[in-house]
């Protein structure tokens, strides 16, 4: 990774040998510019001649930026895993008809991974919430006389937005395993593939055709944010800083554990040491006192003195309540940003009077079902389910995008806890489920319990 790369990386590695890289701890984001922008016009070239948009600008390894910040921040993950099982469900289903064999076949393995459809829904809702873009490849080809069309979701390290010609819109991806290694670079013409993104329209349709004769195209899925014409952007970028902040606070907490819960301080060191020996000493003491990032680090003084002068100054610290409160408070705008709830993300929270009941988390996932879930499955099925099935149909003879498509929701367990069961079950099923005889006939098929009633007879076995 060039040097200048090192800005928006979590991680930057050092090399120590020739041979070997050892992990410095330098969790960092721009002060100036936290969050990039992306500048209309601007461009990084290949080697081919080509020109592609960097997502985003300057460095153009913001993706990886907000990988590791979700890998490193437990709020972060839990709000984009549990975002995308609601979104997700229980997986499509046909509205229109009971089934459909052939597509049900089709969509149990849509790529050599041996995905289904609903691992591919699955990528494209995480991807779009992880970086705010999902690029999903569409191979059709031939074996023999049988067609067949191949689905898979690239990862967002890999693809860039070619520069725009006339109309400002771009028409392909630059597609590359460089770039998570390089970033900004000069690729040679055999180190990336160019392929025509999908819009739909029949005329100046474009597909890539590889060596064996398959033809390639990639639809761009992203989350429109205003002022970024050309990416999309994550609901829940506002939070980056905190997202690394959750990062940091479990950092220095690990480093106070490795060097027993002293931030550090001051050894001085006495005696006829020459700087070679004071020096492996001195670093011999630190690793045996300090963790793996820059905290609680000791600082190594030498004197002439006698050995017996040496000692340690410790450097104090307040530690009641270290974190705790600030811990909350990152959690919270985390959450915020993700526009998700703690309850639904598995977060425990501490509750008031009135709070965590089944009514009051009914009405919280009402909502989110209503702001999130239900928008997100929407547009899944509107910009990449009905596109696919049309190409099938066009490329297989098929009749697929006839079909009314959804999504099954997840209903979380706790909802069970309000159905009265005995006005869901009949009389005879009641009955079954003790072990005693069925009633049968028209008072067996009565449900157990009917409607409220003063009444002291009826509404028994």
């Amino acid at each position: 990774m060039p040097a200048a790369a090192k800005h928006h990386t979590l991680f930057d590695t050092k090399e120590t040998t020739p041979t070997s890289t050892s992990i410095i701890n330098a969790v960092s984001l721009d002060a100036k510019t936290p969050i990039p922008i992306e500048h209309h016009g601007s461009a990084f070239n290949t080697r081919k001649g080509r020109r592609y948009i960097p997502f985003l600008e300057p460095l153009d390894n913001f993706a990886q930026l907000l990988l590791e910040a979700k890998l490193l921040s437990p709020t972060q993950m839990a709000c984009i895993h549990s975002k995308t099982q609601y979104c997700v469900g229980e997986g499509w289903y046909l509205k229109n008809v009971e089934i459909d064999q052939p597509l049900t076949t089709w969509a149990a393995t849509l790529n050599k991974k041996g995905q289904t459809l609903n691992d591919i829904i699955r990528g494209i809702v995480d991807n779009i919430y992880t970086t705010g873009n999902a690029y999903i490849e569409i191979i059709r080809g031939k074996i023999g006389s049988s067609k067949f069309v191949k689905v898979y979701v690239n990862s967002f390290l890999d693809c860039r937005l070619s520069m725009p010609e006339d109309n400002d819109t771009s028409t392909s991806i630059f597609k590359s395993p460089e770039f998570r290694r390089r970033g900004v670079w000069n690729m040679r013409s055999d180190e990336f593939v160019e392929i025509p993104l999908y819009t739909g329209s029949s005329i100046g349709e474009q597909w890539y055709k590889d060596d064996k004769g398959n033809e390639h195209t990639i639809m761009h899925l992203k989350n429109e944010v205003s002022g970024y014409d050309y990416y999309g952007m994550p609901s829940s970028v506002s939070s980056l800083p905190q997202q690394i902040l959750e990062y940091k606070a479990a950092r220095y907490n690990i480093d106070n554990f490795d060097n027993n819960l002293v931030i550090g301080g001051v050894i001085v060191l006495q005696g006829n040491l020459t700087k070679d020996e004071a020096d492996k000493l001195g670093n011999n003491i630190v690793q045996q006192h300090a963790g793996d990032g820059k905290r609680g680090r000791y600082v190594i003084l030498t004197s002439e003195a006698g050995i017996e002068n040496s000692k340690v100054i410790p450097f104090e610290k307040q530690r009641d309540g270290d974190f705790i409160e600030f811990d909350k408070r990152i959690e919270e705008k985390i959450i915020s940003a993700n526009n998700w709830d703690a309850f639904l993300a598995g977060i425990h929270k501490q509750t008031g009077m009135g709070s965590g009941g089944s009514a009051y988390i009914r009405s919280i996932f009402s909502i989110k079902n209503a702001t999130v879930i239900q928008p997100m499955q929407a547009y899944v099925i509107e910009k990449f389910i009905t596109p696919l099935l049309q190409i099938c149909d066009e490329w297989m003879h098929t009749k697929w995008s006839l079909h009314h498509f959804g999504i099954k929701p997840v209903t979380p367990i706790f909802f069970l806890g309000d159905i009265d069961i005995n006005a869901i079950l009949t009389k005879d099923e009641g009955r079954k489920a003790m072990g005693l005889t069925e009633l049968g006939g028209v008072e067996g098929k009565a449900f157990i319990k009917t409607a409220p009633s003063n009444s002291p007879k009826g509404g028994g076995f």
